[in-house]
């Protein structure tokens, strides 16, 4: 996460309702794992676990939407949890797609080797 980058133009006018979105730009693109799990209901237990029950999140392209929040709200902690669970996720995408790398790697390997012993058993085969 970087910065907030918009709420509501009521809010500049004083009009603006108690809880509203607040949208937060990401660093990096999210891949499409993150944009899941991000407003999943693993997060949305967490959040109401820290007493933020009211508040979703909502991913939109490289924009985190806080909605039913403040910058009040934000300011006191919850944008240190939120960013705490988007960089949980972040790793956990990671090592998943790591591990997918892995097993890839390692079934392309032993593809490989049996196709090596296959063919050196054709070739051993003579039929003079």
């Amino acid at each position: 996460m970087s910065s907030v980058v918009s709420v509501p133009r009521e809010l500049y006018a004083g009009t603006a309702p108690a809880r509203y979105t607040v949208s937060a730009r990401f660093s990096r693109s999210v891949n499409p794992v993150e944009s899941k799990l991000i407003p999943g209901p693993a997060v949305r237990e967490r959040l109401a676990e820290q007493g933020y029950g009211d508040v979703s999140l909502y991913v939109d392209d490289r924009r985190l939407e806080i909605r039913n929040t403040s910058l009040e709200e934000l300011k006191s902690g919850l944008s240190t949890l939120i960013g705490s669970l988007v960089r949980e996720i972040s790793e956990q995408s990671r090592h998943e797609r790591e591990q997918r790398n892995e097993d890839a790697l390692l079934k392309s390997q032993a593809d490989e080797a049996r196709r090596k012993t296959i063919d050196a058993l054709a070739h051993e085969i003579s039929f003079d």
